[in-house]
């Protein structure tokens, strides 16, 4: 009885070899260490059958597999033509390596593999044998000074810890030095403003001396207001002097204004210096009670 399921089996595995035809080769005679290289596998079978070819996961010792391309299924009347071609790499020094590849034949209980011819390829030796008795400074070098681009790959898990790493550093130095560095640069643009405020006040009343105009004088005392307004977050440009003094409880500015006010609305008056120096000296006051405060706070 077993011997005849074993004779049954052997016949139904001669006729699926003989239906299936499997070949073989590389595509060329000899190959480089590390270099992939061609092996074609094809088959021709009935097309009634289910064949599949070896995928990456298969074993192609002693080479290894680099990528492969798969070309589509022909067929003509039952006849049905599939091949493959493998891209390997070997890096045995085998002088003459051989592989035989098969294809497989799906069943509903199992799968047949039938395999092609095995093909040999020689390996080229790029390094000749050197002697034994040839000391390492005498030995024969070949020399290549001929530029070699390689390509540059970002480190990426490095950058992203450098990146942590920077982000953490910025957030503590905030938390520790936040105030102090909101406190430097709020003192630096106060004492800018104050400079160049400063500056086009004085320009604005050596204009008034030189040629005065009563525009010119009420631009003066809108810039005054404008600096102050920011100074002191006030809203000075739109109050009177009434309302300025109310504000400020200050006798010497108010009388300033009031005398800057008469001269302005009445024609033929010339403004003199003395109220706009006064204007002067009350910002200056303003201003260094800002930067005690600016800096206590």
């Amino acid at each position: 009885m077993r011997l005849t399921i074993l004779f049954l089996l052997l016949i139904s595995l001669l006729s699926h070899a003989q239906e299936v035809k499997v070949r073989g080769e590389f595509h060329a005679d000899s190959i480089k260490i590390g270099i992939p290289f061609p092996y074609s596998l094809s088959a021709t079978y009935p097309k009634d059958k289910n064949v599949v070819f070896p995928d990456s996961t298969y074993s192609f010792d002693p080479f290894e597999i680099d990528h492969k391309t798969y070309f589509p299924t022909r067929t003509t009347g039952d006849i049905s033509y599939d091949s493959v071609v493998y891209f390997l790499t070997s890096f045995e020094i085998d002088t003459v390596q051989r592989l035989t590849l098969p294809v497989f034949i799906v069943n509903r209980a199992d799968c047949t593999s039938v395999y092609a011819r095995i093909d040999s390829v020689f390996l080229q030796q790029m390094v000749k044998q050197v002697p034994d008795s040839v000391s390492m400074d005498q030995l024969p070098l070949k020399t290549n000074t001929a530029y070699q681009a390689v390509s540059w790959l970002l480190n990426y898990p490095l950058l992203l810890i450098v990146i942590g790493v920077v982000i953490v550093a910025v957030v503590a130095v905030w938390l520790i030095f936040g105030k102090r560095i909101k406190k430097y640069f709020k003192l630096k643009k106060l004492k800018k403003s104050y400079h160049q405020f400063m500056n086009e006040f004085g320009n604005a009343i050596s204009a008034l001396e030189n040629n005065y105009s009563n525009h010119e004088a009420e631009s003066t005392l809108l810039m005054w207001k404008k600096y102050m307004e920011q100074l002191q977050s006030r809203p000075y440009t739109k109050y009177t002097t009434k309302e300025i003094f109310n504000m400020v409880r200050n006798e010497k500015l108010a009388n300033a204004l009031k005398q800057i006010d008469r001269t302005i609305y009445r024609e033929g008056q010339k403004l003199e210096k003395a109220p706009l120096l006064e204007l002067q000296q009350y910002t200056e006051k303003k201003f260094q009670d800002k930067l005690e405060e600016v800096r206590n706070g």
